[in-house]
């Protein structure tokens, strides 16, 4: 086969393949992205127990799911992924392993950011009196998959 005709097979196969996130399929994920919270569970990182949340928050044009700690990542949610990233997430109906990826890459950050912003309505007040809310520590959610 010749490369062009290869490079064209890849393309097919490409596209034919609907997208997916490491194993869920980003259309499964886009049905619970107006979803206000998720429960995510992590490993106490002292007790190694299961420690579960209810966080928000928000999935991006590409599927990727991010939460934010407050608190200038001391809480225990963040300090325990910190340790332990695999991680436990469920959005609805929609129950999944996954592993927590702390992001410092201050553009990325500044980017989820704006995507809490602009689906919380609390964070965007929160910015205009000066609080912090909206500005955590920000986590992606990655390597999802589904759980039965």
């Amino acid at each position: 086969m010749s490369g062009r005709a290869a490079l064209a097979l890849a393309v097919l196969l490409a596209l034919a393949v609907p997208a997916v996130r490491a194993g869920v399929p980003v259309s499964q994920l886009r049905q619970y992205e107006d979803a206000s919270t998720l429960e995510l569970t992590t490993t106490g990182r002292k007790s190694g127990a299961p420690r579960t949340v209810t966080i928000w928050f928000v999935a991006d044009e590409r599927g990727r799911l991010y939460v934010q700690s407050g608190k200038a990542g001391t809480t225990d949610w963040y300090r325990n992924l910190l340790k332990t990233p695999a991680v436990k997430i469920r959005v609805g109906e929609l129950a999944m392993n996954g592993v927590a990826a702390p992001i410092e890459d201050l553009t990325e950050v500044a980017r989820v950011h704006e995507l809490f912003r602009q689906k919380y309505l609390r964070a965007r007040i929160a910015e205009w009196i000066g609080s912090e809310t909206g500005h955590g520590k920000v986590v992606q959610l990655g390597e999802l998959t589904q759980l039965p």
